[in-house]
């Protein structure tokens, strides 16, 4: 089970969007700033039924279920983000900041491939952003561990059965507990870098 955290979580609600207000999208901000997600949730929801082509309000509802911790429902609206999305919204809601929300929610429930693909696309489109970088780093080192481990357990259990199976059990054990050193050894590694470059924890709009 991936027990990381990212570093960098870029989840603020966006305010408004081409074409006007909805009372939705109002109580659903209103609620999110005040930390009531709950409410934000339903708020947002009632938006998406509103203005179901819009990518902002899908958008704003993949914050707020990134929130309560529903990373896979958060996943699954930001991919309904992204495909409403178009250049007449760029300058409101940019394409790098879905992907990278995405690759996060993506990154939480474990599914490192596809995280690594959205944070890959989002740096295409925004090379320069640190945030990115750090998040895709830590991806793709926690996916080259857990290959790492699995190619182990494998070899492991084609091997000639000489030893118990609890001292199977005991090395399997081992294992994990290296994978869970390593990763707390590059995350602390990762983010004394950061600091170092002035690193940039949080973004807002």
């Amino acid at each position: 089970m991936l027990c990381c955290s990212l570093m960098t979580v870029f989840v603020a609600v966006l305010v408004g969007w081409i074409g006007g207000w909805s009372r939705a999208v109002k109580v659903g901000n209103e609620a999110y700033f005040r930390g009531n997600y709950d409410e934000a949730q339903a708020a947002f929801q009632q938006a998406t039924l509103d203005k179901p082509d819009n990518p902002v309000v899908h958008y704003n509802l993949g914050t707020a279920l990134y929130r309560q911790g529903n990373f896979r429902e958060a996943a699954r609206t930001f991919q309904t983000s992204l495909s409403r999305h178009s250049e007449q919204i760029e300058d409101i809601l940019n394409l790098s900041s879905i992907l990278y929300n995405l690759g996060n929610a993506q990154f939480k429930v474990g599914d490192l491939t596809d995280a690594i693909s959205s944070y890959k696309e989002a740096l295409h489109l925004d090379p320069g952003d640190a945030d990115i970088q750090y998040n895709l780093t830590l991806a793709l080192q926690l996916l080259r561990q857990q290959e790492d481990l699995a190619q182990q357990l494998v070899n492991k259990s084609t091997a000639p059965k000489t030893e118990s199976d609890d001292i199977g059990r005991a090395e399997t054990l081992r294992l994990l507990e290296r994978f869970s050193e390593n990763e707390n050894r590059l995350r602390r590694k990762l983010l004394q870098q950061q600091r170092k470059s002035g690193y940039r924890r949080e973004k807002d709009w």
